[in-house]
């Protein structure tokens, strides 16, 4: 393992030109010497700048602020303030020492360390970004807070900043005068914020914060000393171990940091030093057991309540850790609520001047009203990502969890607004219904509105006739409007569409890139096998074959739009592992892990980088880190993927995958509204008022929703998405996500798999002792014409039973089905 060096901008200034990590094989500078956004002088925050609010406590004034950015020697500041960087071991020190010499006492109110590393994007191009910059993620937990650097590619090394003496992580407060750039290359900088009340009482207008804002007082004469260390590590799974051997507690949870209804969450705390109390706030949202001595607590939701939960942990030797969850409605509930939400209030049965009349329409949760006629054509266009969203959402609900009214509305989309209109005879999907003639780049006119180049439009429509499809084809007189095989046609002409209009020839060839719910071409391609269309299945599959090998050929291929971005790597991994290619499969989970980090924290737990998507989809227009988004749920589709495939003993790569999947359950109110992302600006701390893309997220959920049940060597039996019991012979599982259609299981001797294609799953049995696993179904409103599972491949019925289409099938007089493990 290498070791930490620092460099100086001078030898006047304590302000750090590179911060690298050396070893035999690689210099790697995590601060800001490669980004070529030049960044001299005082307009821009160095790694070393330092921020304080104060009053004085004699006169009691408003608070007064100051910064080394604005003026490196505080000339005005009535305190002294010295900075100091050190070598320590095979780390870095850098230290803040403030000194009262007046004869008043001052309150400090705002103190912070600029954190400033090499997430600019700007210029870059994509290896240049993959190589050299680094995601930062926070774990705003107070005295077992800390910031962890990952490199975009997610190779060695990574960067782990943790507090020593009493430097608590309070907040992570933007540094909006720092002069670079804010835009999609670039989401700003942050700083470690020690005391926070100086900002929460001004310019955070008393918003609720992850944590309560405290402050200091420093008396005449009197010195503080705050300082930070900078470990490097081999990667960001060395995060927990590293924070351990450097005396900070940890904790984890089970299934994370956001309790579901009426599921059991279990808290497991790692620490020096006991455990003396653990405080609830709000105090009556969920209550706390212990089950092991300092060990393991049982959290449950209480009251029915809502919303987002603080828990502070007190240790013996008087350290404090926050963590962060969230409470909510179970994902029935909240997946029902949603979709009747979008009945009631986001479908547009009125005459439309646009032709989007039987259509789910963006909705504005501020106004309480559908965004008809927004400034951004696309927004309220039924195509792009946030016209698309809604439609697209209410597609694969229903192929999970079908409602006859709901479905009908679906068929009158397709007929009424989709085919014909939207979608153009040849195929082509327009880029927006809704036009206007305000004349900026994002306003477009009718002509901009018909074009057809956008090849990120076309995954969506497909998804839709593709969920039509599955539900003609396994229910009776379900649909109505068209036959399976006609739903199915529109779904393979609407993705070889994008060859034409999207290709080489097209502006921007977007067909280059990996879509955002490119995941359903695969499900499509699978439906083209399994009916027999051989001459379609050859095309389809040599058109995928023809974009993977433009991704093989590029050492980062995760671009889009945009020049950095997390929405291409769902479908070049889903190509990448189709075709074989194991390594560039490999090198896209370990990017997407880069950016998703595992935190003790609701939002940033499975959150992947996103941080522009209100500023182009939303309302508030905000450039900032962004939770729930679909970026999280997306990508959790090749990490859930890549950990059943690969890696089924790992239970962090687990924990990432289900937090990241299930993010947007938590987006959606109590009333069944779905924001688009939660804003962490702590001047908003809020939902995005617009549904825009929500519809994105909630497919990655639709995708890989179910239980996934792992035996640990020392917690036993775990559980993420249901309930589990266990006997002497037995073991029982009982999904409690929104469909109840899956079930994964991992041992040390064995995984298998079982997915419920029609009917919902009420309880599955392991019978350890003959190795039989008994499958029993729950009552559903609407019969399948079979009872239909996919299982893995060690698993078969113990009567013969014939595959059909990928399934084994059962009479509906069949309420359980008897598996044997081979």
């Amino acid at each position: 393992m290498g070791r930490l060096t620092f460099e100086k901008i001078s030898e006047e200034l304590p302000l750090l030109k590179k911060l690298n990590y050396e070893n035999d094989e690689i210099v790697f500078d995590f601060g800001t010497s490669t980004a070529k956004h030049k960044r001299a002088g005082n307009s821009f925050y160095q790694l070393g700048d330092v921020e304080i609010a104060l009053r004085s406590l004699d006169n009691y004034e408003n608070w007064s602020f100051f910064n080394t950015k604005d003026d490196q020697k505080l000339n005005e500041l009535p305190l002294t303030l010295h900075r100091e960087w050190s070598q320590v071991g095979s780390g870095v020190s850098f230290s803040v020492k403030i000194k009262n010499d007046t004869k008043e006492s001052y309150e400090i109110g705002g103190l912070g360390f600029a954190m400033i590393f090499n997430q600019i994007f700007t210029d870059n191009t994509l290896d240049e970004s993959h190589n050299n910059c680094v995601f930062v993620e926070p774990y705003i937990g107070k005295n077992a807070g800390y910031l962890q650097a990952s490199r975009l590619n997610g190779q060695s090394p990574s960067l782990l900043v943790i507090p020593d003496k009493d430097t608590q992580f309070e907040a992570y407060r933007p540094l909006t005068d720092d002069a670079t750039t804010k835009d999609v290359h670039f989401e700003g900088f942050y700083e470690w914020t020690v005391f926070s009340k100086a900002y929460y009482r001004t310019i955070w207008n008393s918003k609720q914060q992850w944590n309560q804002a405290t402050s200091t007082f420093i008396k005449p004469g009197e010195t503080l000393t705050y300082s930070l260390r900078f470990i490097a590590m081999s990667d960001a799974q060395a995060t927990e171990n590293t924070l351990i051997e450097n005396g900070l507690p940890t904790v984890s949870a089970i299934p994370g940091y956001v309790i579901h209804g009426n599921e059991t969450g279990q808290l497991y705390i790692q620490s020096a030093s006991t455990v003396k109390s653990i405080e609830v706030t709000p105090h009556q949202a969920i209550t706390i057991t212990e089950r092991e001595m300092n060990k393991e607590y049982v959290l449950h939701r209480s009251n029915n309540f809502f919303g987002p939960v603080r828990l502070t942990i007190e240790y013996q030797n008087g350290q404090k850790q926050v963590v962060n969850y969230f409470v909510t409605a179970s994902p029935i509930k909240s997946v029902t609520k949603l979709s009747d939400f979008h009945m009631q209030y986001q479908w547009l049965d009125q005459s439309d001047l646009y032709g989007r009349e039987h259509s789910f329409i963006t909705f504005d949760r501020d106004t309480n009203q559908k965004v008809l006629s927004e400034e951004r054509s696309y927004i309220s266009g039924v195509s792009d990502e946030a016209g698309a969203g809604p439609n697209l959402l209410m597609a694969v609900k229903n192929e999970l969890m079908p409602d006859r009214k709901q479905i009908q509305f679906l068929e009158k989309y397709v007929d009424d607004v989709l085919w014909g209109n939207l979608q153009n005879s040849d195929y082509s999907i327009k880029a927006s219904l809704y036009y206007n003639d305000n004349h900026s780049i994002y306003s477009w006119n009718k002509t901009r509105s018909e074009e057809t180049w956008r090849a990120y439009n076309y995954p969506h429509q497909a998804a839709i006739y593709w969920s039509l499809y599955r539900l003609a084809r396994n229910y009776a007189g379900l649909v109505t409007a068209h036959s399976w095989n006609w739903y199915l046609r529109q779904a393979y002409k609407t993705v070889l569409a994008m060859k034409r209009f999207c290709g080489k020839s097209a502006f921007l060839q977007l067909e280059q890139y990996g879509l955002m719910v490119g995941s359903v071409h695969r499900l499509i391609l699978e439906s083209l096998k399994e009916e027999g269309w051989q001459e379609e299945r050859l095309k389809f599959e040599d058109y995928m074959h023809y974009r993977y090998e433009i991704w093989s050929k590029l050492q980062y291929p995760y671009g889009s739009e945009m020049p950095w971005d997390s929405t291409g790597q769902e479908e070049v991994y889903t190509w990448c592992t189709y075709f074989g290619d194991t390594n560039k499969a490999n090198q896209t989970v370990q990017a997407i892990l880069a950016y998703t980090p595992l935190i003790p924290h609701w939002g940033y737990n499975g959150a992947a980088r996103r941080y522009f998507d209100s500023f182009v989809y939303g309302k508030l227009f905000k450039i900032t880190r962004e939770f729930d988004h679909y970026g999280a749920s997306l990508n959790a589709i090749p990490i859930l993927d890549d950990y059943k495939r690969r890696h089924s003993d790992d239970l962090r790569e687990l924990s990432i995958g289900y937090a990241a999947s299930t993010s947007p359950l938590t987006s959606i109110d109590q009333d069944g509204f779905g924001a688009m992302a939660f804003l962490t600006d702590p001047t908003l701390m809020r939902f995005e008022p617009y549904t825009s893309d929500y519809g994105q997220a909630f497919y990655g959920y639709a995708h890989d929703a179910g239980q996934y049940a792992f035996l640990d060597d020392q917690k036993g039996w775990i559980s993420f998405g249901g309930q589990l019991s266990q006997t002497k012979d037995s073991v029982i599982y009982q999904p409690t996500d929104a469909f109840r259609k899956r079930l994964f299981v991992h041992t040390a001797f064995s995984d298998f798999e079982i997915k419920s294609e029609t009917m919902p799953i009420k309880q599955i049995i392991y019978h350890l002792r003959d190795q039989q696993i008994t499958v029993i179904f729950a009552q559903s409103e609407i019969y399948p014409i079979k009872n239909r599972l996919r299982l893995s491949d060690n698993l078969v019925p113990i009567t013969q039973n014939d595959i059909n289409r990928g399934a084994y099938e059962f009479d509906l007089t069949e309420q359980q089905v008897v598996l044997k493990l081979k």
